[in-house]
């Protein structure tokens, strides 16, 4: 391949990795969207799972004197370079590669207990979407208050704000042989019956939410 034509072809590569950026940042602002309506029920998302393209290229390169691209121009030669017109269509497909590159992937799945006596259990399995259980994996929890309070909110909890003391006893968990894991949410005793809070498991880029509710029921 003459210089020239790599010259072109880098700057085709380069309009397509602009393209391809494009979706992923309309994916990423998509992604970004609310999880979970004003009662917590959640709520549905939206992919992009490819995007045909065809665009138009008419670009010319110019030489120096000594054989080597310097820029992309739109003018007439002169008597010191020579000019090279590429005209072309390009046609193709972009397409959504899967979560984990195809791999499987983590899936989380919560289960919380009531207040009792200032305590609330936290309870999660972890598999992949193999089904094989994930053994030994670390797990992050993490309290979500911005989602608390808006819960919160909704159950007539307004301006509802956690209480230093409630708190997850532990914020790294590690799954057992079963992809199992455990641990306790504490509960300040003054922390209002309507609100609730929501705890975020989290295995690198994929997580799992909780509510739960702070109404001490024995």
């Amino acid at each position: 391949m003459t210089t020239e034509s790599r010259f072109v072809g880098n700057s085709i590569e380069e309009l397509l990795v602009a393209l391809a950026e494009g979706v992923r940042e309309a994916q990423l602002a998509l992604n970004a969207g609310p999880r979970v309506d004003a009662s917590g029920a959640p709520l549905g998302g939206y992919q992009l799972p490819f995007l045909d393209f065809s665009i138009k290229v008419d670009m010319q390169t110019k030489a120096d004197a000594g054989g080597r691209p310097v820029a992309l121009l739109f003018t007439a030669r002169d008597q010191s370079s020579s000019n090279q017109q590429v005209s072309s269509t390009i046609s193709g497909r972009l397409v959504a590669t899967p979560p984990g590159e195809g791999l499987p992937t983590p899936r989380i799945a919560f289960v919380v207990g009531q207040n009792i006596g200032g305590k609330a259990t936290l309870s999660i399995t972890v598999a992949n979407s193999a089904g094989e259980v994930l053994a030994d994996q670390p797990v992050e929890l993490n309290i979500d208050d911005e989602a608390g309070a808006t819960l919160s909110a909704a159950r007539g909890a307004a301006n509802y704000k956690r209480q230093a003391g409630t708190r997850l006893d532990q914020a790294l968990l590690r799954t057992d042989a079963a992809g199992k894991a455990a641990t306790t949410l504490s509960i300040a005793a003054k922390e209002p019956a309507r609100a609730v809070v929501v705890v975020v498991a989290s295995i690198g880029a994929f997580n799992a939410r909780a509510v739960v509710g702070l109404e001490e029921v024995g």
